[in-house]
């Protein structure tokens, strides 16, 4: 009887320490995943100058007139330094399309461009989740830039229309358009999966 409450003993704490050492390796698994979306992902995150009405609708112009303003080299960039790269040379370009667009809106405002690294909260946009984490971003900031904010991923290219967004690995696309799932293997065949 003391052999086999040892013995139960035993396997319940290898049991346990086998379970951690799975879950570790999995947790680290979908944090190299997530650090690797991060470095292929470019943002695009623009600040409207307050939260009043006319600010938010100011920020959506803006958005527009950055939108149709980007060059094709960002959104058909093979890799995201290219689109790093074409986004860096077109910032200038970007930033006169944004203060085009207060202009043309009557407003006395004006936007700041630039490209930057920038730390973003895990967002789940309903069709695809971005892990939380650094990422490259272009910030424009519309006047003093205090107003709720709109953001999407210009590379790969989701948030402009018609273009086809795909992340390098078949883990990365898991892991921002997919239900990314830790499942253990023993408990899939104990529950008939």
């Amino acid at each position: 009887m003391k052999h086999r409450r040892r013995w139960m003993w035993e396997l319940g704490v290898g049991l346990g320490f086998l379970l951690s050492v799975v879950l570790t390796l999995a947790a680290s698994r979908r944090e190299q995943v997530a650090a690797q979306v991060r470095a292929d992902t470019i943002r695009l995150h623009v600040l409207a100058n307050s939260d009043t009405i006319e600010d938010q609708l100011l920020k959506l112009k803006v958005r527009d007139a950055i939108l149709e303003t980007l060059p094709e080299t960002v959104t058909q960039a093979a890799t995201p330094q290219q689109a790093t790269h074409a986004l860096q040379n077109a910032v200038p370009r970007l930033q006169a399309a944004a203060n085009r667009a207060l202009l043309k809106a009557h407003s006395g405002q004006t936007a700041t461009v630039r490209l930057e690294s920038f730390g973003f909260d895990a967002r789940d946009y309903g069709q695809f989740a971005l892990p939380g984490g650094t990422y490259t971003a272009l910030r424009v900031e519309v006047g003093a830039a205090q107003g709720h904010n709109w953001f999407c991923v210009l590379y790969p290219a989701l948030c402009v229309s018609g273009a086809s967004a795909e992340y390098p690995t078949e883990a990365e696309n898991a892991l921002v358009f997919g239900d990314y799932e830790i499942r253990l293997a023993l408990l899939d065949a104990l529950q008939g999966r």
